[in-house]
């Protein structure tokens, strides 16, 4: 890997510099991580795919996170795309190290600091005039019936077409349920403490774009309070921070509806591992995310929607 990578950097740099330093930085569940710091003192993070885990493309990501950083967004720079997968195995993208004091994936801590200044900056993100930037995001207006069918779809190619009824259901109650944006906003998809670079009290960028898209920013906000940042406030904590900072209110009914939506979407793209797990990527966690993880969101969506019409 060390070998193709440091040539197919220095073809896009067009210079000889050498590899000096690689090494896999985070396990990662999509994507493989990987510093990488060259002769010349440049250090960058190459971010692998590991099979098509969770439906989700290289190519789509290193899109939103160019756009992002041309709109001034927290990001780091993304500097080259690889997707065809020959350099070393699996297409991935190669964006700017950058220092910071975010701590471990599984640590959720949050200062109150940081945390107010993570939600200012998450708006901020939903509120960019995106349009300038992503101009093939589709149909804005309808983004969030287009993201229900799209992992409806993926869950379907996961298990070649066998359906499976709760999933089905799901889908169904979605599309039943499903109001109006009232404002289209890039969705990071998966924002929260460990998917941050930061100071200590400031972000300096959002990371794990591969769920980014345009849609509706409930969407975040609910994954933010029930799901990612459940473990650092409290959801009522989590929702009066919104108001003060952002002036967001979240109903009962959006927590509910972007509940279900996210444990559907959390259960479509898990059942992507089992594949993996059983072809290009035989990793215990590809495993366990396949069929317990897996199962366990679609119990979720079935509780969430279970008495509802």
């Amino acid at each position: 890997m060390r070998e193709a990578l440091e040539s197919w950097i220095r073809t896009q740099r067009n210079d000889g510099a050498a590899i000096t330093e690689l090494r896999r930085i985070a396990t990662g569940n999509s994507r493989a991580m990987w510093f990488v710091e060259m002769s010349d003192g440049a250090r960058y993070v190459a971010r692998v795919e590991q099979g098509g885990v969770f439906g989700t493309s290289g190519a789509s990501e290193f899109e939103l996170m160019r756009a992002a950083l041309a709109l001034g967004c927290p990001v780091a720079p993304v500097r080259w795309l690889e997707p065809t997968g020959d350099v070393v195995g699996q297409p991935f993208f190669v964006m700017d190290f950058l220092d910071g004091a975010a701590t471990g994936r599984d640590d959720r801590t949050m200062s109150d600091a940081l945390a107010t200044d993570f939600v200012q900056r998450l708006d901020e993100l939903h509120r960019t005039d995106w349009a300038s930037e992503l101009e093939h995001a589709g149909d804005a207006a309808h983004a969030t019936r287009a993201q229900i069918d799209r992992w409806h779809g993926v869950y379907l190619d996961a298990t070649e077409g066998v359906a499976i009824p709760l999933l089905e259901e799901g889908a169904a109650w979605l599309h039943r349920h499903a109001a109006p944006i009232g404002r289209p906003g890039i969705v990071h998809g998966d924002p929260g403490p460990g998917n941050v670079v930061h100071d200590g009290s400031r972000v300096l960028a959002f990371t794990d774009w591969e769920f980014a898209h345009v849609g509706d920013p409930l969407e975040d906000w609910v994954y933010l309070v029930t799901m990612r940042g459940n473990r650092t406030m409290s959801a009522d904590e989590w929702l009066a921070l919104f108001r003060r900072v952002a002036g967001v209110e979240v109903t009962d009914r959006d927590m509910h509806f972007w509940s279900v939506f996210n444990y559907f979407k959390g259960a479509c793209a898990n059942a992507t591992c089992r594949r993996a797990f059983a072809t290009t990527n035989p990793a215990p966690n590809m495993g366990i995310i396949g069929t317990a993880l897996h199962q366990t969101f679609v119990r979720q969506v079935a509780a969430l929607i279970g008495g509802t019409t």
